[in-house]
């Protein structure tokens, strides 16, 4: 009968939600925040409920749907959303859900590394650029209107480029690139919270042998910001006066080049290399980008759905090994 009611009283407890929302930027509860309470599935994103916290920065939901798995709380505060993922094994009470206040200033980040890595084969040139962005702050850089990422696109790949955004402790979401009112620059409207952000530019130009590359840097104003590397598989090669040979990375063979003009520059490519696997049925084709009909709108939480799913098997994993009886010690 103990049992029982243990079993019963430990149901309760799991079928409601309650924490606080803490403003890091003050140290202190926040009141009036809105809260959903999101549930993923085949279908996509669920909101089961929504929630205000109240005085002392707490909220509260009654129950989730039966049934358990992963929920997402997510938190608007000051046009940024802030996540907060549940997965089975985290206690739903006394949740502390991290908000941030926000500013329109760009000086609380600075560009941290910036890569530009060229990839030619038989039929296009594949450009991926890579920006890291550090917030050393407890302020999230927020401005819509200048975007809080900037960038150069050639003319030569016709406006067509895909976008993905990955927050701290986050996962990468794809963002829409917005032309500025300078020619061939976009921005990218995707708040930069306190840690790491990371940016990743992907777009395709027609092929050619020997091909020159005309770049520009380009950034948000009032943002610090340090060198371009340029990255080139083995296989390839870029020569010109506006950029300088630094060294190989050991690992992949790649060589590694720094932009030495400011503004415009310009470097010839030869050759054919990629650091992608070759095979035609790999997932890494995903990552190239290209012209496509829409998919279905499952696949716009994918990510999501994935990084749920890994944190569920992460867990079991903890689980079963904090519970073996001949566990031996742990540590990277």
């Amino acid at each position: 009968m103990r049992l029982l009611v243990c079993l019963l009283m430990a149901a309760s407890l799991q079928a409601a939600i309650d924490g606080t929302v803490v403003n890091r930027t003050t140290g202190k509860p926040q009141p009036g925040v809105t809260i959903n309470l999101i549930k993923p599935g085949q279908g996509g994103m669920r909101t089961l409920g929504t929630a205000i916290s109240d005085a002392a920065g707490h909220f509260v939901f009654e129950k989730d749907e039966p049934g358990g798995g992963p929920q997402l709380l997510q938190a608007n505060y000051k046009g940024v959303n802030y996540n907060k993922l549940l997965t089975p094994n985290i206690a739903t009470s006394n949740v502390e859900l991290d908000i941030f206040e926000a500013t329109k200033s760009p000086a609380v980040a600075h560009v941290a590394q910036q890569m530009l890595m060229i990839e030619p084969n038989t039929s296009q040139i594949g450009v991926s650029e890579t920006v890291l962005v550090e917030n050393t702050t407890n302020t999230t850089f927020n401005n819509p209107e200048t975007g809080e990422l900037r960038f150069y696109l050639p003319p030569a790949a016709n406006g067509q480029v895909r976008v993905n955004a990955q927050g701290p402790q986050g996962m990468p979401l794809p963002r829409p690139a917005e032309k500025t009112k300078e020619a061939d620059v976009f921005k990218v409207d995707f708040p930069i919270k306190p840690g790491e952000t990371e940016f990743d530019v992907n777009y395709v130009l027609p092929v050619g042998s020997p091909f020159t590359f005309h770049g520009r840097l380009v950034g948000v104003k009032g943002m610090p910001s340090g060198p371009l590397r340029l990255i080139a598989p083995p296989g390839v090669t870029l020569s010109g006066k506006d950029i300088q040979q630094i060294g190989t990375e050991p690992k992949t063979q790649a060589t590694i080049y720094n932009v030495t003009a400011a503004g415009f520059f310009s470097f010839d490519i030869a050759g054919i290399g990629s650091l992608h696997q070759q095979d035609t049925g790999s997932d890494d084709d995903a990552d190239r980008p290209q012209v496509t009909e829409g998919n279905p709108r499952i696949y716009a939480h994918l990510r999501w759905l994935l990084a749920i799913l890994f944190a569920i098997l992460g867990a079991g994993l903890i689980f079963l090994f904090r519970n073996s009886p001949v566990r031996s010690p742990y540590g990277k």
